[in-house]
């Protein structure tokens, strides 16, 4: 899903569940869930892929084009989810149960929309070890070929 998209299904979540709940801490972790968890594209696109541009409209064009190289999302993962959710039960973390919430609908929608055009195995690639397994390699994960000797992604239909 686009970030567009996010932060409009994010705003409305947060809106939806401050009005049930009147809780700043479970609206504030929905917003960091839904929309927040996004910053590890932007950690992989400086640390892992070594992108250097600040222009938000380069960085955005850079994932729409599927140009990544290394997809490790460590925000990202069915893995993570489960460590929070067990935290947030033993500590009855309003906040975090927030965040897991926002999170969950991050993730459904990613896996919907993305799923229908970049993702080769939608349900699979939101788990940490499958990506792992694959080396966090964008060409084994995503629906890309790269030109030859360009170092450019194209989408690719598998």
């Amino acid at each position: 899903m686009s970030p567009q998209g996010h932060l409009i299904t994010t705003v409305a979540a947060c809106a939806a569940v401050y009005a049930v709940s009147s809780s700043l801490p479970l609206t504030a972790g929905v917003a960091m869930g839904g929309f927040l968890i996004d910053l590890d594209h932007y950690f992989d696109y400086v640390v892992f892929d070594r992108q250097f541009s600040l222009d938000p409209f380069r960085f955005i064009r850079y994932y729409e084009n599927c140009e990544c190289r290394r997809v490790v999302l460590f925000l990202h993962s069915y893995e993570l989810m489960s460590i929070l959710a067990l935290i947030s039960l033993l500590t009855g973390s309003r906040w975090l149960a927030g965040y897991l919430l926002g999170a969950a609908m991050h993730l459904t929608f990613d896996i919907i929309f993305n799923g229908q055009h970049s993702l080769r195995r939608p349900v699979h690639f939101y788990s940490f070890f499958y990506r792992r397994r694959h080396g966090f390699l964008a060409s084994r994960l995503l629906n890309v070929r790269w030109k030859e000797g360009l170092g450019e992604a194209l989408p690719h239909e598998i």
